[in-house]
């Protein structure tokens, strides 16, 4: 026997009794693939992180610094003295504030096995550049907004109002547990505030439910929910944008992380780990503080500052100047022609303590269409119908507001602007440009940096005895900087909006 004939395996037989049918058909198998191009179906949203300036840091330092000449109107003598006296001399305060910097980024890995077998389609290094890039910019979105070094103050205790129908509740004892999150919480599953709880006992009935509230604590994007039968063992029952949720049920194990537009993006990450669930903590904070964020827009709004101009903890400094107002649940609602809780809470303090507006009103996507249906749902709503080329009437449907009038400003407009890394229940007044004689202030948000968005390529590597261990090429794209707002006195806060 000849050696090729040797040769023949049985893969090679089996290939040949295959194509042995009467006539080609389809499960013959001649057809090829329909290979189109690699496509990528990841939204790059990052509205936030294309407005804050970047600039970068003259000198290296672990701090990003600057100095601040603050308000003390309230506090000067009176300027009338009388025909023969000196004027009494005007008090000024200086404060110095500090910025830590730290180093955000992520890194990509393309092994040569992938690059081999992606001849002719794609080139593996560069889809994982690309798509690393990517998440780097939805990183900084969400760090820039979210990032918090500092700790969530702990929640008072829920207040609990039973109630005799909406759920299935029997006669039963039920503890509530809550916990708050920060922005960088809501989007990376770092952790949430140290816990707090409450009890009720219902003597009767088989449809009760619990209404949960707890006072609004600032600089937190969401709250998670907790129940226990003993108020030992806690488990998980679901997350809130708001500061108030209804159990009506009584668990028995971990219940699923929530999903839909009430909490859109919430990460299914928990300290690191995939799919976990949130946890309760009622000894200790429980890792609201991140100790490797820089602290972003929200935590320059909620944070005291401290004696070295650093952000601290709410309550333990010296109270952060800017407006702040929770609706504890409520719903925006219109009143003459305008949103009462924006006017009144942000547009009218704001002009109180700055005598400006707002640049931009930021919001999720969710409030800016509850504020469309509120405007547009009134009977005092304009519709227009345009014609069309033929003289017929063209009804459009829709509608959104893209700006609200600021009428203690004098009636300046302001802007409403959706952000994607901004959870709902949370409404962000901006101001850009604060209009204040020798402000000297070129940028009122600002990433100051040391390194601005690097790739670092590691070159070829393994890693013996896993998959993926290489040859593999290594890279990561990265950047070390701070967020500075120099002026927080000129924005506001509308928290826990329904």
């Amino acid at each position: 026997m000849s050696g090729s004939l040797e040769n023949v395996t049985e893969e090679t037989l089996a290939g040949i009794a295959k194509a042995q049918t009467t006539g080609i058909l389809e499960n013959t198998g001649f057809y090829s693939y329909d290979l189109s191009g690699l496509v990528s179906l990841i939204p790059v949203v990052t509205p936030f992180r294309d407005i804050v300036a970047r600039v970068k840091s003259p000198d290296g330092n672990p701090y990003a610094v600057w100095r601040a000449i603050m308000d003390t109107t309230a506090a000067q003598p009176d300027p009338s003295m009388g025909w023969d006296y000196a004027a009494n001399e005007v008090i000024f305060s200086e404060q110095d504030f500090q910025a830590k910097y730290k180093p955000t980024g992520l890194a990509g890995m393309a092994t040569q096995d992938a690059f081999d077998l992606a001849t002719g389609y794609a080139d593996p290094f560069q889809v994982a550049t690309f798509q690393t890039l990517n998440q780097v910019l939805i990183g900084d979105d969400r760090k820039l907004l979210g990032g918090q070094s500092f700790a969530l103050p702990r929640p008072a205790a829920p207040t609990l109002a039973q109630q005799p129908t909406g759920g299935t509740i029997g006669a039963a004892t039920v503890y509530v547990g809550v916990a708050a999150r920060t922005g960088s919480g809501y989007y990376y599953g770092s952790g949430n505030s140290q816990g707090n709880s409450a009890s009720t006992t219902f003597a009767s009935g088989s449809s009760n439910s619990v209404v949960a509230t707890v006072s609004a604590v600032r600089g937190a994007v969401a709250y998670d929910w907790f129940q226990s039968a003993d108020g030992n063992t806690w488990r998980y029952y679901t997350t809130t944008t708001v500061n108030t949720v209804t159990f009506t049920k009584v668990i028995t194990a971990d219940q699923p992380l929530p999903s839909g537009t009430a909490v859109p993006d919430l990460t299914s990450n928990w300290k690191g780990v995939v799919n976990a669930k949130p946890t309760f903590n009622a000894a200790a904070d429980n890792g609201s503080a991140n100790a490797n964020d820089y602290d972003g827009f929200l935590a320059t709004l909620s944070g005291d500052y401290n004696g070295n101009g650093q952000w601290v903890q709410a309550g333990t400094g010296t109270a952060n100047p800017s407006t702040f107002k929770s609706l504890d649940g409520g719903a925006l609602t219109l009143d003459g022609g305008n949103i009462a809780e924006i006017e009144d809470y942000i547009f009218l303090p704001l002009w109180n303590a700055i005598k400006a507006s707002p640049t931009a009103l930021m919001m999720n996507a969710a409030q800016a269409q509850q504020i469309a249906n509120l405007v547009l749902g009134s009977s005092s709503a304009t519709t227009f119908l345009n014609t069309d080329t033929s003289g017929r009437l063209n009804v459009t449907a829709g509608g959104r507001v893209g700006e609200l009038v600021n009428a203690p400003a004098g009636g300046i407009t302001v802007p409403i602007e959706v952000h994607t890394s901004l959870p709902p229940g949370t409404i962000i007044a901006r101001t850009d440009r604060v209009p204040f004689p020798q402000a000297n202030i070129s940028n009122v948000l600002e990433y100051r940096n040391l390194r601005d968005c690097a790739q670092f390529d590691y070159g070829i590597s393994r890693v013996p005895g896993q998959a993926g261990g290489g040859p593999r090429r290594e890279f990561e794209i990265r950047s070390v900087g701070a967020f500075v707002n120099r002026a927080p006195v000129a924005m506001g806060v509308l928290s826990n909006v329904g």
